[in-house]
């Protein structure tokens, strides 16, 4: 069946001009990053060293509140380039709506972007004070967790110390060839120095500058010349030279539907997540304003030290160990039942292991663990001999250190119903923001460079997705009511001074 044709007409003129306004519908999210900025108070400017009231001489500037604006909807939707902006900023109806159909181009938005850009990290805590001051956040729990995010880095140009003396070795006799191409002869002195030179000795500056990193930072073992901070790490692409990304999220919950707002955010160049616990813990409980009671994470934040700070702070881990497959054995420490009677240690065969002193492990300094021990004798007449013990010299040893108990009462805790209703809650709670972080906003790679810039990008990044979380909230508000009394909220959402 054919249907008649639309013509299509690309001089058809307006019968009346078209108001700016009138192009953007009323719950899209430009408009939502326009109320939020427009609704920022002033000490959040001052914080971000942003300066409204311009100068009554000169050609007039961009508006900040124009250039945060196209920034945050950029990182929103995906655009962290300044020169993407840009061309948004001439095409796309959101930016043009923004800008006031004003143009700045990509050096204009990187000069500011540049300038404030660590400062704008306050921005993250306004979205989750605003989340927080209107009930939207469940603070009964919350979820850690990390990911490795490639760095803005070539995974060839990392070097140990003896590689980068030898590319610096390399360098200078490729500097020291090209110079004597250069000399002699009655030519004149060229103006610049020629490309192929020019290029020689920006790299031994950076070899230079990458060998002083190195041997300022004693933990690190290797640097990678594009990007010094950017460290060799494992993720699901293989080793790459990247970043750490943190991440503390609680769940939202409203009539829009239930989704998460992150309420800290952070990068290390440590692929070890375990000493991240507590800093960003802390740094949630600053952004809130309050601490959250229960917290959820994987094996890799479960340390001694991290639960002995969560006793300390009050705050309840719900934390599996590390893969460790004696835990599970009939034989493991745990198994052994503690007589304070008389100091010793009842094995699951029934024998006894008396206490034998006080030791170090291996002379490293923490500790020291009371040692019990059970007679050589006895340990090779039981019929667990070679499963609890293959020491041919003397008996069972277990080695007590000062974090047993507590190590052996977060295991039980972990093995109750509560602990594990919780957990499972871990997975839908904290992994989907990394998945939306890299699949829809692209955050797979930095664009910047240095591990100050890369946590003001991340800061970003996780400001602009709690934006989008408000903003499904701030959209549903929109809505007419179905019937009376069903909607009792309209208009923008509040965003609190």
């Amino acid at each position: 069946m054919k249907l008649p044709l639309r013509p299509v007409d690309r001089e058809q003129a307006w019968l009346l001009p078209p108001a700016l306004d009138d192009l953007l519908s009323q719950g899209h999210p430009a408009r939502f990053v326009a109320a939020f900025v427009d609704g920022l108070p002033k000490v959040a400017w001052s914080d971000m060293e942003i300066d409204l009231d311009g100068d009554s001489l000169g050609a007039p500037a961009y508006h900040p509140r124009a250039l945060l604006s196209v920034w945050l909807y950029g990182f929103m939707t995906g655009v962290r380039s300044s020169r993407k902006l840009e061309a948004a900023c001439r095409d796309q109806i959101p930016y043009l709506w923004l800008t006031g159909w004003q143009h700045p181009d990509h050096n204009t938005l990187w000069r500011f972007y540049q300038a404030h850009r660590s400062a704008m990290r306050s921005l993250l805590k306004h979205t989750v004070r605003t989340a927080v001051e209107i009930g939207l956040v469940d603070l009964a729990v919350q979820a850690l967790d990390g990911t490795k995010v490639a760095a803005n880095a070539a995974g060839d140009q990392t070097y140990d110390a003896a590689g980068l003396e030898r590319l610096l070795a390399r360098t200078d006799t490729a500097i020291g060839e090209l110079e004597s191409q250069n000399e002699g002869g009655d030519d004149p002195t060229p103006p610049r120095l020629p490309t192929e030179l020019q290029r020689a000795q920006t790299l031994r500056e950076r070899i230079q500058r990458a060998m002083n990193h190195l041997a300022q930072d004693q933990r690190l073992t290797r640097v990678n010349l594009t990007d010094n901070d950017a460290q060799l790490m494992k993720g699901r692409q293989g080793i790459i030279p990247g970043y750490n990304a943190q991440a503390v999220a609680s769940p939202v919950v409203h009539s829009s539907g239930n989704g998460m707002l992150i309420t800290a955010a952070d990068v290390v160049d440590s692929a070890a997540d375990s000493g991240q616990l507590v800093p960003m813990l802390e740094q949630a409980e600053e952004m809130i304003g309050e601490s959250v009671p229960v917290t959820l994470a994987d094996g890799g934040y479960h340390t001694a030290a991290n639960l002995a700070s969560g006793e300390q702070r009050g705050d309840l881990f719900v934390m599996p160990e590390r893969y460790h497959p004696g835990v599970q054995g009939p034989y493991f420490k745990d198994k052994f039942v503690y007589d304070p009677a008389t100091d010793t240690y009842l094995c699951p065969e029934g024998q006894r292991l008396p206490f034998r002193g006080l030791r170090r492990k291996n002379g490293k300094v923490r500790g020291p663990f009371r040692v019990y021990r059970a007679s050589r004798t006895v340990c090779r007449a039981c019929p667990a001999y070679g499963v609890c013990t293959k020491d041919v010299h003397s008996g069972r040893a277990l080695w007590i250190g000062p974090t047993d108990a507590l190590l052996r009462q977060h295991r039980h805790w972990m093995t109750t119903e509560r602990a594990r209703g919780l957990y499972a809650r871990r997975k839908g709670l904290i992994e989907p923001i990394f998945g939306i972080l890299k699949e829809q906003l692209g955050a797979r790679r930095f664009l910047l460079r240095g591990l100050v810039n890369v946590r003001a990008e991340f800061t970003l990044l996780a400001t602009a997705f709690n934006l989008r979380t408000l903003w499904r909230v701030w959209r549903y508000l929109l809505r007419p009511p179905a019937t009376e009394g069903t909607h009792p909220v309209s208009g923008p959402l509040p965003i609190p001074v």
